[in-house]
């Protein structure tokens, strides 16, 4: 990544996924987990494919409800740069809230 000269290069820090984490307020409006953090993060399918090393389709699986595996989430962790303990809390608070309309799970 280039920058200007003289230009002072923002921090990232990694925030913990708490109860004002803008990705929990998009999960309670009733977005998917992995589509509150796309949204959230701002991350393109091609760089998430690109810096995580996941398939598109398998991005695509994610974000119609398959569960992701624990190397998945590790890589997208360290993309939205949130602990893993923290998406793992975020897949959780998104099943845990049920959709009024559509398919039921149970």
């Amino acid at each position: 990544m280039s920058r200007r000269k003289g230009e002072i290069p923002i921090p990232k820090v990694v925030r913990p996924y708490d109860a004002d984490h803008p990705v929990k307020k998009w999960i309670a409006d009733g977005d998917g987990w992995f589509d509150a953090w796309v949204g959230q993060m701002c991350t393109p399918y091609a760089m998430l494919v690109k810096r995580t090393g996941i398939a598109q389709d398998r991005l695509f699986e994610l974000s119609f409800g398959d569960a992701p595996t624990l190397s998945e989430i590790d890589a997208l962790a360290k993309v939205w740069l949130v602990p893993a303990e923290g998406l793992i809390a975020s897949i959780a608070d998104a099943s845990a809230c049920q959709p009024l309309f559509g398919p039921s799970k149970a």
